[in-house]
């Protein structure tokens, strides 16, 4: 599934922080409330949710082959050359191992350990090769970002093409545990990627995906959070974009009697320009740049 690398998990954590210190200092009546707790609830999820569209998309860009593909290249779909990919043909089994010392991927984040990748049903083969009820289990091995442990179990199934000819791929988390100094937080998810361009064609910078879901999960303080995508997000793959920042879309996290609204496309106009616009509880939206 040629799906984005770095979703609107990265723009969460910028987004949110600026929102909260507006908020916290936008009245005095609102000074015993302590926004910590909130925003380290918002920097768990966003850790998951990004970390699993990369992974998504390194799974679905390899597919099932011996060949290695899309390692060491000049633009944005390509993994890092400290990368190595192998394939057993006998267990359907593919390895993208980061080795043991952090490597430095092409969205600024560094890795090291394995994705382990166990294919059954059709072969995962792409462009429109791809037949209905292929299935990737995923696991981790010793699998560190930026030096916190990603312990992670999902499943990518894929449903086949809709009346559109739109590509169809169910993604379900079944847990996802991130290790950090700071305590652990857990997230599991079911998501539905919608590929409406690009799914003919073997080059990438031609994808548009839409994405649609919820997830559910405790921060790192064992608070309980809900995340739901109320507008699907669009996601525009390009060459040149090497953070994958959704160009439309609303996304809504409830934790703690608190909600967050992130908006992608502020001036609707769809613009790849990073710029969404974060709302909290029913305070003024305010546009921020997402990092």
């Amino acid at each position: 599934m040629k799906t984005p690398q770095k979703l609107y998990g990265l723009a969460l954590l910028g987004g949110i922080a600026v929102a909260l210190i507006a908020a916290g200092c936008k009245k005095k009546e609102t000074a015993n409330f302590d926004p910590t707790p909130f925003q380290e609830t918002a920097e768990d999820q966003a850790r998951s949710e990004s970390e699993q569209n990369f992974i998504n998309d390194a799974v679905d860009n390899q597919g099932e082959t011996s060949v290695s593909r899309r390692v060491g290249g000049v633009d944005s779909t390509y993994l890092p050359s400290c990368a190595t990919l192998t394939y057993d043909s006998t267990l359907r089994r593919l390895t993208i191992d980061f080795g043991p010392t952090n490597c430095l991927c092409r969205d600024g984040v560094y890795r090291r350990g394995k994705i382990l990748v166990t294919f059954s049903g059709p072969r995962w083969l792409q462009p429109g090769g791809l037949q209905p009820g292929a299935r990737a289990f995923i696991t981790t091995d010793s699998f560190f970002v930026n030096d916190n442990q990603h312990i992670v179990e999902k499943v990518l199934f894929h449903q086949g093409f809709n009346s559109a000819g739109e590509r169809i791929i169910q993604d379900t988390v079944q847990t996802h545990r991130v290790i950090t100094p700071n305590g652990t937080s857990q997230w599991r998810a079911v998501r539905t990627f919608r590929q409406t361009q690009g799914q003919n064609t073997w080059q990438r910078w031609d994808d548009v995906w839409f994405i649609g879901g919820s997830a559910q999960g405790t921060s790192r303080r064992g608070s309980p959070f809900t995340t739901q995508i109320l507008d699907s997000l669009k996601i525009i793959i390009k060459g040149d974009c090497y953070f994958r920042v959704p160009v439309k879309g609303i996304v809504q996290i409830s934790t703690q009697n608190r909600t967050v609204r992130i908006n992608y496309d502020p001036y609707n106009n769809e613009a790849c320009d990073r710029v969404a616009s974060v709302q909290v509880d029913n305070g003024n939206p305010v546009n921020v740049t997402l990092r």
